[in-house]
């Protein structure tokens, strides 16, 4: 470092430190400048970044120290309320930008937001991601479909606007801006912003060779919906059974069209989904469970609340369809149960209602995998000896690309601590009604 940037720098945290006070935290009182002058900028920069450190590091008495001082200097000094405003947005949308360079989408910054920081900043995420996306996915950017679809989302919800101006809304700009700053970097998904392009009109992604079609996704979703909601056995039983014969037909013959085609292969994906609280691992577990019985992987960011499923687009459309019904279904039964309470009338509805997803996704693993080996028995008298070969290959293809795309995993343990609701999992599983699993589809591994 030059002479000249080393004197900046030490006179800046001299300035900082007589802004705050003796032995007082950064933010404890102002009594220093309050211009918009660039260096009036860079102090406020740096106190903003000091106090999402501690925001971080749950370092409460510097973040309210910090939040209170900027606040009440901007009480008594428009303009330097002003500068506070437009630093925090400064410093938030350049730490987007670096988390889309990271790996990580607008839905998964809004769920690390609701997970880590409360729902009650889910609505000031969704803003900021606004702001951003009006430059790097403005008129004329190519922006992938499933990052649009995103953004459509997040239009949806209640963004605020990103004024900054009192204390509440100044902590909700700092906890934020100190999750950006230490989220670790993730496997890419997407092209980030900056490999989108600008100058041509906006496209979408090609539909893979092998994703499952709208359509098709559409009835088995009304089906699966009409099976949870009715109380007749017989009439649920017949409605998932439609929905299992709309998938196995279109899915087996899709997978060997393709193959007699010989076109392009299709290279596995990755797709995040939310696992939100509570019981998040028992949540986890059923998700892997359904995927590992669709072909595909997942891996739990339990931190940031969401699992990424890997494996064939067409794959994971199944995966996804499949798990929100039988969440749907678990849900309903195990609040049906109601509180628990052990003899000496202490609760025991956290420990049942945990141990009940954990036995409930097992038991769900054991039922989807005995239904994947019938079924491709069933598909073999149609499709005759070259249906394995074809399964078999995507399965080790699906295996090849987690591995590298996962070269570090740490495998969880689940724990069982109630061994009723381990029953009443169990039982509920055996009765949950299935959907669109009785089928052979592409990539199986046999």
């Amino acid at each position: 470092m030059g002479k000249n940037n080393r004197q900046r720098r030490a006179d800046k945290h001299r300035q900082r430190a007589r802004w705050a006070g003796p032995g007082s935290g950064s933010g404890a009182s102002y009594a220093g400048p309050a211009t918009g002058s660039p260096d009036s900028r860079d102090l406020v920069e740096m106190i903003l970044f000091d106090a999402a450190r501690a925001a971080e590091l749950g370092i409460k008495e510097e973040l309210d120290a910090t939040v209170a001082g900027l606040t009440e200097r901007a009480a008594t000094n428009p303009r330097f309320g002003a500068t506070i405003a437009m630093v925090m947005t400064g410093c938030l949308v350049p730490a987007l930008r670096a988390a889309w360079e990271g790996g990580w989408q607008p839905a998964d910054i809004v769920q690390a937001a609701g997970k880590r920081l409360g729902r009650g900043l889910v609505d000031v995420t969704c803003a900021v991601i606004a702001a951003e996306a009006s430059t790097s996915a403005g008129p004329g950017v190519a922006v992938p479909e499933s990052w649009a679809e995103q953004l459509r989302q997040v239009s949806a919800a209640t963004c605020p606007p990103l004024r900054w101006t009192d204390s509440e809304e100044l902590r909700c700009g700092v906890r934020l801006l100190g999750m950006l700053s230490y989220l670790p970097v993730l496997p890419r998904l997407v092209a980030p912003p900056s490999q989108w392009g600008h100058g041509r009109p906006r496209v979408t992604n090609a539909q893979p060779t092998n994703a499952v079609d709208g359509r098709m996704l559409a009835k088995v979703r009304a089906l699966l919906a009409k099976a949870e909601s009715t109380n007749f056995e017989e009439e649920a039983n017949s409605l998932t059974a439609k929905a299992q014969e709309l998938m196995a037909r279109y899915a087996i013959d899709q997978a060997m069209v393709a193959d007699r085609d010989g076109g392009p292969g299709e290279e596995p994906c990755g797709r995040r989904v939310g696992i939100d609280d509570p019981y998040p691992q028992g949540k986890a577990n059923l998700l892997s469970a359904v995927a590992r019985a669709n072909r595909c992987r997942t891996v739990w960011a339990d931190s940031y609340g969401f699992s990424t499923v890997f494996g064939f687009a067409g794959d994971i459309d199944i995966v996804e369809v499949l798990y929100t019904s039988l969440l749907v279904q678990a849900t309903r039964a195990m609040t049906a149960a109601g509180s628990v309470r052990d003899e000496s009338g202490r609760s025991r509805t956290r420990s049942f209602r945990q141990s009940f997803l954990i036995s409930f996704a097992r038991r769900i693993g054991e039922r989807l995998q005995a239904a994947t080996t019938q079924a491709t028995v069933e598909a073999e008298v149609v499709h005759g000896g070259a249906l394995l070969p074809v399964l078999a290959g995507r399965a080790e293809v699906v295996e090849r690309a987690f591995a590298t795309v996962f070269p570090h995993l740490v495998s969880k343990g689940a724990r069982v601590t109630n061994y009723d609701g381990w029953v009443a999992g169990r039982l509920a599983a055996d009765q949950a009604h299935l959907g669109p699993e009785h089928q052979v589809l592409p990539g199986i591994a046999v």
